[in-house]
């Protein structure tokens, strides 16, 4: 592997771990979580989440990108897009294991706590029964490891797929 390739790999791993890690921290905080739902606070939480990880992708892809040219002194449209590529690919790899390790070793009860407090939360609102058991089945599908690893991959990696096509345009080398 050489030198743009490992510092791509990396980049797409600091960017997972920082996703992670603000994850935690809104959990810490209660802005994500069973209990950002009991004190109405998942949506600031989600959102800050939400656009946190894309600015940390678009940074990473960025700081790669500019990497890449400093190296290479010529970089063009391919070379640009490729490193923004592999960031994206090493993040969405990334993010997924990292999901997954959270829902199944950090957290693992993480799911039933969220169904627990929807459940409270939809009882205490006017739903018949049906209505009510389709909603938190919803929730409970969506809150899955399964899930949120797959949200986390494809997020990544489309998000990330764009960002490197803009990023590219911009960053290549000016032909003389």
């Amino acid at each position: 592997m050489n030198q743009k390739t490992l510092y791509s790999v990396k980049s797409g791993f600091l960017i997972a771990l920082a996703g992670t890690l603000l994850m935690l921290i809104l959990l810490v905080l209660n802005f994500v979580g069973p209990e950002s739902i009991k004190k109405d606070k998942l949506m600031i939480g989600g959102t800050i989440l939400f656009i946190s990880l894309y600015i940390f992708l678009l940074l990473g892809i960025y700081k790669s990108i500019s990497n890449t040219k400093r190296i290479t002194q010529n970089l063009t449209f391919k070379s640009a897009f490729l490193t923004g590529f592999i960031v994206s690919l090493a993040t969405a790899i990334f993010s997924a294991l990292f999901t997954l390790l959270f829902y199944e070793v950090i957290y693992p009860n993480y799911n039933a706590d969220m169904t627990t407090v929807l459940t409270e939360k939809l009882s205490n609102q006017n739903l018949n029964e049906t209505e009510m058991i389709k909603k938190i089945n919803e929730q409970t599908k969506y809150y899955s490891t399964t899930m949120q690893a797959q949200f986390s991959f494809v997020g990544n990696l489309i998000t990330g797929i764009a960002f490197s096509l803009i990023l590219s345009l911009f960053l290549k080398s000016k032909k003389n």
